[in-house]
């Protein structure tokens, strides 16, 4: 067991809702606009199946903790949450300390809808602030306001004291100065976590096909590196330390869910477009289910559970994995843990140099990124894998 109560038998959950109010045009996630109303009762079963169906292979371990992301799943009734939650405890041991989280938007978040989303088994929320800037929160497409997070923020405190603010930089027209602004808002709240993302202009995205149109500036790398660095700061200096390139957290404050990933440790995702990385007989499968919803429900409710893929990894591309997103982290790679050696999945030119440099620290089995690293950790990651 880890610093954060993490077995080899634990595993987290993934509940993917896909729908939003509206698309952003930075997103480049599986969601779509609701255009119509939805059968909820048809979903239900429809999760019911899938959980039941990834139960038979997994149902002899310990759920550590249960997301609900999206798409938007605070605009999911927090009946069917409820209905969720107890079908996985039906089906899984679930640890006592269970990690129960929610993505919100502020345009979703009432009191009555917090108190519900406590009572049902919710006991941590991720408020999707993006700015605090009405300037970037145009730019980025979003409906809210900055009132609209402040209150937000303010209504979610008093339910959940384990919550996050989610913030996004380098959007077209960001500067320096402005997001040094937001920062000193987001940590004057007193928020026991931020997750700060660098804008990742994607292809599959309204933001991606502007920028290939040269209609799309963004700030430049050097910019991108300055607003990185002052994000460390004004978090440190605030007591919120960063354990992974984009998160920081005050201590016993950091997200579960989202460690057992960086750690490499098994994740079962239910829900169009969901993930999983399942042990099964001492094999690891990847395994991603159909990413259209109307397919996917069809699928479903037709007793046909057949993900889009199903692969059995090589313990080289599991240890490839686990060193993309184990650099993530502060306390990096256990290379002792590794299903093959290090040496077989890294260019060693390129590691020498690395660790020369000063981007990388190998210590008694445990491969790190420095903060010089984790900075740039894109670029070193291409270079150093093979």
């Amino acid at each position: 067991m880890n610093q954060y109560g993490i077995t080899d038998n634990s595993i987290s959950i993934y509940i993917h809702w896909p729908f939003c109010l509206s698309k952003c045009p930075y997103c480049s996630f599986n969601s779509y606009q609701i255009n119509d109303i939805l059968n909820f009762e048809h979903w239900k079963l429809a999760y019911f199946f899938s959980l039941n169906k990834m139960a038979e292979s997994t149902d002899s371990r310990i759920v550590r903790s249960i997301y609900f992301g999206g798409g938007t799943p605070s605009l999911l009734p927090t009946w069917f949450i409820e209905a969720i939650l107890l079908k996985i405890q039906s089906l899984w041991t679930i640890d006592s300390n269970v990690e129960v989280s929610i993505e919100i938007n502020p345009t979703t978040a009432t009191s009555v809808y917090m108190n519900n989303l406590k009572t049902v088994g919710i006991n941590r929320v991720s408020i999707g602030v993006q700015s605090f800037s009405d300037t970037g929160l145009t730019v980025l497409g979003r409906t809210h306001t900055v009132k609209d997070s402040i209150n937000t923020i303010s209504l979610c405190a008093k339910f959940f004291p384990n919550h996050s603010l989610d913030l996004i930089y380098a959007w077209p027209s960001h500067t320096p100065e402005s997001w040094r602004s937001e920062l000193q808002m987001a940590v004057s709240f007193g928020t026991p976590h931020l997750s700060l993302y660098q804008l990742m202009i994607e292809d599959n995205s309204v933001f991606g096909s502007m920028y290939t149109r040269g209609e799309l500036l963004v700030p430049d790398e050097n910019v991108c590196v300055d607003m990185f660095e002052t994000a460390q700061r004004i978090t440190e200096q605030a007591k919120l330390p960063a354990y992974e390139v984009s998160n920081h957290a005050c201590l016993g404050f950091e997200c579960i869910h989202n460690i057992i990933y960086w750690i490499y440790k098994d994740y079962i995702g239910v829900g169009p477009g969901a993930h999983s990385h399942i042990t099964i007989n001492q094999k690891k499968y990847a395994i991603v289910q159909e990413s259209n919803p109307r397919k996917w429900l069809k699928i479903i409710l037709n007793n046909q559970f057949i993900p889009s893929t199903s692969e059995c990894l090589s313990e080289k591309e599991q240890a490839r994995e686990a060193i993309l997103v184990g650099l993530r982290t502060v306390q990096g790679v256990d290379c002792n843990a590794l299903p093959t050696s290090l040496a077989s999945v890294i260019n060693n030119d390129a590691y020498t140099h690395l660790v020369q440099r000063k981007f990388l620290i190998y210590k008694k089995g445990v491969l790190k990124a420095t903060y010089k690293g984790r900075k740039r950790l894109n670029a070193m990651l291409t270079y150093l894998l093979k």
